[in-house]
C-alpha cells in the first residue's frame, strides 16, 4: 500500500494549478475576515454588552445567503462555465469587504457579511466542480487533496498574517479597532488578485449555452437520486455545523481569555498548518484504500477532538502538554473526511452535474455555518437573558462560559450523531453490494 500511495501519481492539469493558486489568494483573505471580524465588534448596550452575541448576529446571514444561493451558483457553472462565476463570486466578495471599514455597527455588519456569503457561494460550488472536470478520475482524491491544501494555508496565512498586521498597526499607534480596520484594504486586494489570475489563466472552458433560473432546484433534485450523496449530506451538514461553531466562536472566546490576537492567529496557523500537510495523503490514501474506511477514520478523530476539548478546555487553554498532545494527534486525523468526502461525490455524481453536485457541497456548507451560528445565538442569547440591564463584568464573563460550554456540548451531540450516520452508510453500501451477489447465486441455483 505504501509503495502505491508513493508511486502511484495523476498528472495536475494547467487549469487546476491556476485554480489552486486562486483559490489560496482567495482564502488568505476569507481568512483575514475570520480572525479580525471578532475584534472589530464593539460592545453594544442593546445586546448588554455581549460581544459574543453581537459575533452571532454578525456571523449568521453569511451562512444563510451562501445557503440559499449555492446550488443556483453551481448549476450556472455548469451551464456559462466555472471561471466566469469564480471571477464574478470573487469580484462581488471584494466590494463587500470595501464596506466594512465604514461601520461598527452591529446590524450593519451582519447585513454586509450576508451580501458577503453570496461570494463565497459563487466560488466554492464552481471551483470544487472544476476539479471534477478536469481531475483523472483514479487521482481524483489527491486533487480533492491539493484544493483542501491551498484553502487550509489560505486561511492559515491569512489568519497569521491578520494577527501581525493588527499588531503592527496597533505599535504604529492605533487602536485596536482601527488597526482592524485597515487590515480589510488588504483582504479586498488579495480578492481582486484572485479574481485577475484566474481570468488571465484559464482561457477556454466548455460550456452550454443554456439559461439557468434562481432557485431552480431541478439539477439538486436529480444529485440526489444519487444514493452515496443521499446518504452522506446529513453528515455533511453536521460536520459543517461542528466547523462553523469553531471558526465562528472560537477567536473570540480566546479573546475574551485575555488571549492576544497574534497569539489566537498563531494557533489556528499551527493546527491549520498540520491539517494542511496531510490534504493531499489523506486524498490518495482514499483513492487506494477507498473512501469510506478515510471518512469514518476522520469522523472519529473529529469526535476524539471536542470530546477532549468538552472535558479539559481549561487545560487545554493553559497548555498542558499532556491534554494538548492527543488533541494534537486526534486533531491530524481530523482532515481525513473533506478529501475523500468530496471525492466521493464527485466519483458518483452524474458528469454532467458536476457543478449542482458541488453546488450541493456549497449548500451543505452553508446550512451548516447557518445551523451552527443560528444555535449558537440561541444558546448565547438564552444565557444573555439572564443579565440584568447593567451587568458586571464578571456577570457577563459567567453568562460567556455558560454559552461556551453550551456550544462544546452541542458539537459533542453532533459528532456522535455522525458517526451513527457513518455506521449506516457503511451498513447501507454492504448490502448493495450483497444484493447483486445474492441474485447471481439464486440464478446458479434455480431450476435448470
Amino acid at each position: 500500500m505504501f509503495r502505491s500511495l508513493v508511486t502511484r501519481r495523476g498528472k495536475t492539469h494547467a487549469y487546476l494549478r491556476v485554480l489552486y493558486l486562486s483559490n489560496f489568494i482567495l482564502r488568505l483573505a476569507f481568512g483575514f475576515v475570520l480572525l479580525t471580524l471578532p475584534f472589530y465588534v464593539s460592545p453594544d448596550p442593546r445586546f448588554k454588552y455581549n460581544t459574543l452575541l453581537q459575533v452571532a448576529i454578525i456571523a449568521v446571514p453569511y451562512p444563510f445567503a451562501e445557503m440559499l444561493t449555492a446550488n443556483w451558483f453551481g448549476s450556472v457553472s455548469d451551464k456559462l462555465g466555472r471561471k466566469r462565476v469564480i471571477v464574478s463570486g470573487s469580484v462581488w466578495a471584494m466590494l463587500m469587504v470595501l464596506l466594512y471599514p465604514f461601520t461598527q455597527d452591529t446590524l450593519a455588519l451582519a447585513a454586509i457579511h450576508g451580501l458577503h456569503g453570496i461570494g463565497a457561494a459563487a466560488t466554492v460550488a464552481p471551483s470544487i466542480a472544476m476539479i471534477a472536470d478536469y481531475a483523472d478520475p483514479h487521482d481524483r482524491g489527491r486533487q480533492m487533496g491539493f484544493y483542501d491544501y491551498s484553502t487550509f494555508a489560505g486561511y492559515i496565512i491569512g489568519a497569521v498574517f491578520a494577527g501581525i498586521l493588527i499588531v503592527l498597526f496597533e505599535g504604529l499607534g492605533y487602536s485596536q479597532f482601527g488597526a482592524v480596520r485597515l487590515t480589510f484594504f488588504p483582504v479586498a486586494f488579495f480578492l481582486g488578485l484572485s479574481a485577475i489570475i484566474l481570468q488571465i489563466y484559464v482561457r477556454r472552458e466548455k460550456v452550454t449555452a443554456v439559461r439557468a433560473k434562481l432557485f431552480d432546484f431541478r439539477d439538486l433534485r436529480e444529485v440526489l437520486k444519487v444514493r452515496e450523496i443521499s446518504v452522506l449530506l446529513p453528515v455533511w451538514l453536521i460536520i459543517s455545523t461542528i466547523l462553523g461553531i469553531a471558526l465562528t466562536y472560537l477567536p473570540r472566546v480566546l479573546y475574551e481569555a485575555n488571549v492576544q490576537a497574534l497569539d489566537i492567529a498563531l494557533l489556528f496557523g499551527g493546527v491549520g498548518l498540520a491539517l494542511l500537510l496531510l490534504q493531499p495523503l489523506w486524498g490518495k490514501i482514499s483513492d487506494i484504500v477507498g473512501r469510506v474506511p478515510v471518512m469514518f477514520y476522520g469522523i472519529l478523530s473529529i469526535l476524539g477532538v471536542i470530546l477532549m476539548a468538552a472535558l479539559f478546555w481549561e487545560r487545554i487553554l493553559a497548555r498542558e502538554p499532556l491534554y494538548l498532545a492527543p488533541v494534537g494527534l486526534l486533531a491530524l486525523g481530523s482532515g481525513a473526511f473533506v478529501p475523500s468526502a468530496l471525492a466521493l461525490m464527485a466519483d458518483t455524481a452524474p458528469q454532467t452535474k458536476y457543478g449542482a453536485t458541488m453546488g450541493l457541497y456549497s449548500f451543505a456548507l452553508g446550512f451548516g455555518f447557518f445551523v451552527a451560528e443560528l444555535s449558537g445565538l440561541v444558546i448565547i442569547a438564552v444565557y444573555a437573558s439572564s443579565l440584568p440591564p447593567n451587568p458586571s463584568v464578571d456577570e457577563v464573563r459567567n453568562a460567556i462560559g455558560g454559552a461556551l460550554q453550551g456550544l462544546f456540548f452541542l458539537s459533542l451531540g453532533l459528532i456522535a450523531l455522525a458517526v451513527l450516520l457513518m455506521v449506516r452508510f457503511f451498513v447501507l453500501g454492504r448490502k448493495k453490494e450483497r444484493e447483486p451477489v445474492g441474485a447471481v447465486r439464486g440464478l446458479r441455483n434455480g431450476p435448470r
